[in-house]
């Protein structure tokens, strides 16, 4: 099965994000008053179809999402599909397919609206999932139809502006862009190419460099990366599994481990990491479920979680879900339908890594993505 994205057949799509801005002190501190569960206090929902972004509030308390300020327009960044969000909670970087750019807006911190930072900017064909820099300095686009990777340097007002020698070649329907922990590396899945592509990254200037030995072999249709410690994770969309990979962290080369790969559900698209790497999460979209594992911190090794996998399809969406991402707490899961007007969050046990569904929140159009901060 081969996936269709909106360049090739226009569909409403939806993509939520949550992000964390400063939220200040609060003036309740009587011993009543509800231990916080997340840490993040907006949600913002961009329509593929609608061309704009809605922004919703999140109870710090339950981590449930309930309706914010009116919607935004997204103007000459039209198709919007895959949203993210600066670390620092003040900007929102939207990647739109239609018109292939990716737009900024600042975020305000006390009420979550928008607006717009300049005009977009131009990106490859059908532009992908956007990571911002752990320093806060660059963002990394994936053009999908482009088989490449664009590079921006962030002004101090989110202005964006392309890097010398950006894009960067890249495989074939390169999706998923992630930089590691450190910021030293650049990490694309290449799905069509079967392998993944590193870049070591210039820390003043943001520029890549493709580092020797790349593109990595992978499995077949690698879909998404993540990481924790020296290891990476890759999800293998064609062949359900996950991929285990060391990462040397000198060079930022993988080496799939011996055990690997491990069984996960029916098209496996997205997966998180937990804050403390101590499990994985991965979203599978045909069987509408989500595979839970814990990470041997040892070896890397995948063991599935009791009561893993666990639905999302009949528990709270009637569609297939697309993306998976975690509260910077670690204690909420949110999953977003690309078949439905939902936004599922999960209650995460922080003993066990077992997932609880405790809302399916309705957004105004088909959600296709979600990413948290």
């Amino acid at each position: 099965m081969k996936e269709t994205h909106p360049a090739a057949r226009p569909v409403a799509g939806l993509v939520v994000v949550a992000i964390l801005v400063a939220c200040g002190s609060s003036s309740d501190n009587s011993p009543s008053a509800p231990a916080p569960v997340t840490s993040a206090r907006f949600a913002f929902a961009a329509s593929f179809d609608a061309n704009s972004v809605s922004i919703f509030k999140i109870d710090p308390a339950t981590g449930l999402l309930s309706a914010g300020p009116a919607d935004v327009p997204t103007g000459a960044c039209a198709g919007p599909w895959y949203v993210e969000a600066s670390g620092d909670g003040k900007f929102l970087f939207v990647a739109c397919q239609t018109s292939s750019s990716v737009a900024a807006f600042s975020i305000d911190a006390a009420t979550g609206a928008l607006a717009m930072v300049g005009s977009p900017v131009a990106a490859g064909a059908s532009p992908g999932i956007p990571e911002v820099h752990p320093n806060g300095k660059f963002l990394y686009l994936s053009n999908i139809g482009g088989a490449s990777v664009s590079a921006y340097s962030i002004g101090a007002d989110g202005t964006l502006t392309e890097i010398a020698g950006s894009p960067y070649a890249a495989g074939l329907l390169p999706y998923a862009v992630k930089v590691s922990d450190s910021g030293a590396f650049v990490y694309v899945t290449n799905r069509d190419s079967d392998t993944v592509s590193v870049f070591s990254v210039e820390q003043d200037s943001g520029v890549l460099a493709e580092i020797s030995g790349s593109p990595f072999p992978a499995r077949d249709g690698p879909r998404a990366i993540e990481f924790s410690g020296k290891y990476a994770f890759v999800a293998n969309r064609f062949e359900d599994t996950v991929s285990v990979f060391t990462v040397d962290p000198a060079s930022g080369a993988l080496s799939e481990i011996a055990a690997s790969p491990f069984a996960a559900g029916d098209d496996p698209r997205s997966e998180v990491v937990d804050p403390s790497g101590r499990h994985l999460y991965v979203m599978n979209s045909i069987s509408s479920d989500i595979t839970a594992y814990s990470i041997d911190a040892d070896t890397g090794a995948l063991i599935q979680i009791a009561g893993s996998p666990f639905l999302v399809g009949t528990t709270l969406l009637s569609a297939v879900p697309p993306t998976i991402e975690m509260d910077s707490m670690g204690k909420l899961i949110y999953v977003s339908g690309s078949a439905s007007n939902a936004v599922a969050v999960f209650r995460v046990d922080e003993a066990t890594g077992a997932l609880q569904p405790i809302q399916a929140a309705g957004t105004p159009g088909i959600t296709s993505s979600i990413a948290l901060r």
